[in-house]
This record gives C-alpha cells, sequence and structure tokens, in this order.
C-alpha cells in the first residue's frame, strides 16, 4: 500500500476543552500541515483562514437557522458563482480590488440555460450572499470589515417588468404542449399559483376529491439524484387551494392511468430543470413570448388582479400574505386608485348590494 501522511495535534474546542485530532490519508506532508494550520485557525476564529474553509463554517452554523431550501439555493449560488474564485485565498487578504474584479466576471458571465448574462435581480443575489458570508467573518472570525460595503453591488433589486402570461397567451403555448404530464404540470401552476416545488411534491394522497382541491403542504427538489421532500416556503404556504372543474378533471384522469401508483407517490416523475427545458421548448413552438415556471404563479395574480379580486382573497390562495402580496404585485393594479374613486362616487347616495368590487 501506498504511505500516506497524518497530523495529529491538540487544540481546545468552544468550552475550553483541550482535545486531540487525528486525520488520515494525506498524500504529503505539507498537505498534513496544511490542514493542521487551517483546523487551528479555524477554531481560534481567525480571519487568515481560507475562504473555502469558511464557507463550511457559514453553511455548519446555517444549517440549523434557515430552512432547508433557502440553504440549498445558498449552496448551489457559492458552489457556482463564489467558491471557485476565492476558495483559496484567506479571508483577510480579500480586498476591494478582488471584489471588483469578481463583479466584473458576474457580468460577463454567461447563463448557461439561455445563453445570455444573467439577469440583473439574479446578480444582485450572487452579490448579496459574498456580501453576507463575509459579514458573517467580521461577526465571528475577526475580519475588521467587509470589503463589500466599500463598492457598489452589481445588479438590480427588483425587475424593471414582471413577466407573465394572459390567458390568451396560456393558451396559445398550451396548444403546443402535447406531453399529458407537463400539459398537467403548467396547468395546474397557470390556474393556482403555486410554486414549481409544490406542485412537482403533488402526490394522490394530496388531492381532495371531496372539494376538488390540494393539500399543498411540502415542496419537492433533486439533491445528489435522490428526491427530497421538505416545509412549504413559509407558514402561510400551507394551504388547501380548490381547483376549477376543467384543471381538476384533467389531474383525475391523468392519476388514474398511472399504472400501480401509491397515495405517497410523486404524480409528476420530472424536475424543475425538466419543466423549464419544456416551458422554453412550447415558447419556441407557439411563438409566445418567454417567461420563466415560476412567472406561471405571477401569471395567475394577474389573472385574479383582472378578475377583480383583493389582495388578501390572492395571499389566501397563492400561501403569501396580503402585504406581500401588495409589495409584489402593486404594478398590476395601474388604474385601481382612480377605478375606487369613481365606484364610491357612484355609492354616494348608498351601498348597492349588487357590487362586487
Amino acid at each position: 500500500a501506498r504511505n500516506t501522511w497524518y497530523a495529529m495535534f491538540y487544540y481546545k474546542d468552544w468550552q475550553g476543552e483541550r482535545k486531540k485530532k487525528k486525520k488520515r490519508g494525506f498524500k504529503t506532508q505539507r498537505e498534513a500541515k496544511e490542514f493542521e494550520r487551517e483546523f487551528l485557525l479555524m477554531h481560534a476564529s481567525d480571519p487568515n483562514i481560507t475562504f473555502g474553509t469558511l464557507v463550511e463554517l457559514y453553511f455548519s452554523d446555517a444549517k440549523n437557522r434557515i430552512r432547508w431550501g433557502t440553504a440549498e439555493n445558498k449552496e448551489s449560488v457559492f458552489d457556482t458563482h463564489i467558491t471557485p474564485y476565492f476558495k483559496k485565498k484567506k479571508v483577510s487578504e480579500i480586498d476591494v480590488a478582488d471584489i471588483r474584479r469578481w463583479q466584473n466576471i458576474m457580468l460577463e458571465k454567461i447563463n448557461p440555460h439561455n445563453n445570455k448574462p444573467y439577469a440583473p435581480t439574479y446578480l444582485r443575489t450572487i452579490n448579496s450572499q459574498l456580501s453576507a458570508i463575509l459579514n458573517f467573518a467580521v461577526e465571528y472570525y475577526g475580519l475588521p470589515f467587509n470589503p463589500c460595503h466599500k463598492i457598489k453591488s452589481i445588479g438590480e433589486k427588483q425587475a424593471e417588468e414582471m413577466s407573465f402570461w394572459t390567458l390568451d397567451e396560456f393558451n396559445e403555448a398550451m396548444t403546443y404542449e402535447k406531453k399529458p404530464a407537463f400539459h398537467l404540470a403548467f396547468m395546474l401552476l397557470y390556474w393556482t399559483g403555486m410554486r414549481e416545488g409544490e406542485c412537482l411534491a403533488l402526490s394522490p394522497s394530496k388531492i381532495l376529491h371531496d372539494t376538488k382541491s390540494l393539500n399543498i403542504c411540502h415542496t419537492y427538489h433533486k439533491k445528489d439524484g435522490k428526491d427530497v421532500f421538505g416545509p412549504t416556503k413559509t407558514k402561510n404556504s400551507v394551504r388547501i387551494t380548490t381547483l376549477p372543474d376543467f384543471v381538476y378533471d384533467e389531474l383525475k384522469y391523468y392519476v388514474e392511468g398511472i399504472y400501480g401508483i401509491s397515495p405517497t407517490d410523486r404524480i409528476f416523475y420530472f424536475t424543475k430543470t425538466a419543466l423549464n427545458k419544456e416551458l422554453d421548448y412550447i415558447c419556441e413552438k407557439s411563438g409566445v413570448k418567454r417567461i420563466r415556471v415560476h412567472d406561471l404563479r405571477h401569471s395567475h395574480v394577474s389573472l385574479l388582479v383582472e378578475l377583480g379580486y383583493r389582495s388578501y382573497a390572492i395571499a389566501d390562495r397563492i400561501g403569501d400574505t396580503p402585504e406581500m402580496v401588495d409589495k409584489t404585485y402593486a404594478h398590476l393594479y395601474p388604474n385601481k386608485a382612480e377605478q375606487i374613486a369613481r365606484e364610491l362616487d357612484r355609492h354616494k347616495d348608498g351601498i348597492s348590494m349588487g357590487s362586487n368590487i
């Protein structure tokens, strides 16, 4: 067997107790010494640790403090856009110039899913994640200041315009969807406003046939090739959503046609990635403007606004708060102030019981 090196040393844990650490399997003596040095710096809360080690510490701390879906998204952002550029650099040596160079790389980077630069809102998210971990280093690992605070962030907090489909656009796109599973998924997303993870977590047991509704209480994603189910985004997201008859009928027909499906099996066999690719496909075939799968949720809200529903009713249906609905979708009510004034004027002599505004 090939000779390997090991590291063995003593350190004090967070309670001040002296402990021994031993790790085998290093190819060189240098690797073993680097491990010892990094480990001791980590336990001494020293900013001279590498950025890669800081990432490990950050997620070890965060996993018990944030919901699992948020942690997964954060890890994906770091693995793809941040850690590869700073991994071997000491945290204490990351300066404003480093951040600036990294920002320029991000601004020029191409999204492999659409061969276009990343959206301004996503660039802001990436920048915010880097700033968050450096804030963590300031608070817990003795970093004097966060260099991100000395340079302007890239991207935008909010998109200039929200993308959504009108009902006509949705119906046009659906004429090109010939795969029953995808057709049903898009119908559910558009006509209920559920999130894609909530849709992909559906099982027969979550269909409430007596009321033609869905019990939305989980979300789904795939990690390391395995199906992972977790809680919905917020407590408000746990809800019962009633389906239009035509959507319920399509769902019932589809599930009855799945041979051997158990009450807890997933109704849909595909992932979020496949769902997005399919949406790209039908957009290209139909000529309808490209939107994201999540924009089907916005489309549902837009339809409800057009039908005259208030924010509290919309929030209850999509699993959000009225405040968040008002904040996110305020621009969908461009003439509501004038409509309210005209409606009040109409009722100056008494409220008409037939009004549904």
